[in-house]
């Protein structure tokens, strides 16, 4: 397989284009449809597919542009989020979505096969494109975070996303995020644990990557060592929002089914007021 990370020139977005042996492409979330456009040409790929995580306009808004250059290009969407796509682009009369799937389907791309794992949370219908320990997460999991749930989101179905999908993937899996909040993620764990020492590793990397304009990646694995939306049965983290955050704890077990969801949602109520 072969991957270009792309930084957008529209906003804090990232975007991948992905190619088979033979030039077949696909691009995930090209919210920059002109340099999206510029960057399949240069290649001198044969668009095949235009993937989109979910449903929000800094993802998708890319598609007509795309779509206008590469007419063959199929676009595919998770089937709870299809309707909101299709929206967006009604009035103008440019195209939609023209499939649909959900978790478990496998959409092929050449040689490459792409396995659909449903991940809502962040929108009710996010879907997430997995091959061969390669993530393409859209806003689901950042280095360090997590989505947020403010805009059709529900912090409770992110928590079960995590818990039932993500910590389940291989650790050796890398993720690609569509934004790069690193630097921002690390210091508000920090907030909580001062002096762990992973997270103050990725605070130094994530100001490398931010200052060379370049997308911080890292694995499941090591996101499971410090990035608490990934550890909520942690007993040290317990304690440290015991400490610290005890109310707001407290707030949230008043809305979760047990103590990991709460861990979860106090972390998700903190980080949208950092």
């Amino acid at each position: 397989m072969n991957l270009e990370i792309i930084k957008s020139n529209i906003g804090d977005n990232f975007f991948c284009l992905i190619a088979d042996g033979e030039g077949r492409a696909a691009l995930v979330d090209p919210v920059d449809g002109e340099q999206a456009v510029e960057r399949v040409r240069r290649a001198g790929y044969e668009l095949e597919l235009l993937l989109n995580t979910h449903f929000h306009p800094d993802h998708v808004s890319g598609n007509p542009t795309v779509l206008k250059a590469f007419p063959q290009a199929t676009v595919i969407a998770g089937e709870a989020d299809a309707e909101a796509i299709d929206a967006q682009f009604a009035g103008d009369g440019e195209r939609g979505v023209d499939e649909t799937v959900t978790g478990g389907d496998i959409v092929e791309l050449g040689g490459i096969s792409l396995e659909v794992l449903d991940t809502p949370g962040h929108t009710p219908g996010h879907i997430s494109f997995l091959t061969d320990h390669h993530l393409f997460s859209g806003d689901t999991i950042f280095v360090g975070g997590a989505g947020n749930c403010r805009f059709g989101g529900d912090p409770g179905v992110l928590f079960q996303t995590f818990r039932d999908v993500l910590r389940k993937l291989p650790r050796s899996t890398v993720f690609y995020a569509g934004h790069d909040y690193a630097v921002r993620n690390a210091e508000f764990l920090l907030s909580i644990e001062p002096e762990h020492p992973e997270t103050l590793s990725v605070l130094e990397e994530a100001k490398r990557a931010r200052d060379e304009g370049r997308l911080m990646q890292t694995t499941l694995g090591r996101e499971r060592a410090y990035n608490a939306f990934m550890r909520f049965d942690d007993e040290e983290l317990n304690r440290a929002l015991s400490s610290r955050f005890a109310d707001e704890l407290d707030a949230a077990r008043e809305e979760s089914e047990g103590e990991n969801e709460a861990v979860f949602r106090c972390l998700r109520s903190l980080r949208d007021k950092w």
